[in-house]
């Protein structure tokens, strides 16, 4: 008899003991790892919900990044890999020819720094007070950087004003 209530009790405590291992190493594991999906899968959503928020406030990246594009093409003609004076004596018979200035004579002499290339372009130039104000702002708040070194005026023919200018322009040392 004693025979026949040791058998029950063996299975019942074999069964507990699976139940256990059951319960202990995949059961619990699986919630574990399904808890852990649900808050990457909730990460993801909130990722993804700003993402769109910003894609309707922005609208359209691409005009963003065609306007961030000219800025830095305009930041790299305000100091240019190389002098181009041509370029900048074009701009200053353009300015003159706009603001009614005229232009005598433009001559070019080199100068080196180590950071930077550097040039000064000498300009003589007639024009009357509000001409050669108007001038001198467009050359300087032109598109490349550019400074003025010397300026010479003198009064010869009533309103008329002679002018001898010297810029220094900048270009990025190789």
């Amino acid at each position: 008899m004693r025979d026949k209530n040791f058998l029950p009790l063996i299975v019942f405590a074999l069964i507990i003991t699976l139940s256990f291992g059951w319960w202990q190493f995949i059961y619990e594991p699986a919630q574990r790892e399904i808890l852990a999906m649900k808050l990457e899968t909730r990460r993801l959503r909130e990722v993804e919900r700003e993402i769109m928020e910003l894609k309707t406030r922005h609208e359209d990246l691409s005009a963003f990044v065609e306007a961030k594009e000219l800025e830095l093409d305009a930041a790299r003609n305000f100091l240019p890999a190389t002098l181009e004076q041509d370029k900048f004596i074009d701009e200053l018979y353009r300015a003159a020819d706009f603001h009614k200035a005229r232009i005598i004579s433009v001559q070019t002499e080199d100068s080196t720094e180590e950071i930077l290339q550097a040039q000064v372009v000498n300009v003589k130039l007639e024009a009357d007070y509000i001409s050669l104000l108007n001038f001198l702002r467009a050359i300087l708040d032109g598109e490349r950087l550019t400074s003025l070194e010397r300026l010479s005026v003198t009064n010869e023919a009533g309103r008329i004003l002679s002018c001898e200018l010297s810029f220094k322009i900048f270009a990025i040392s190789p």
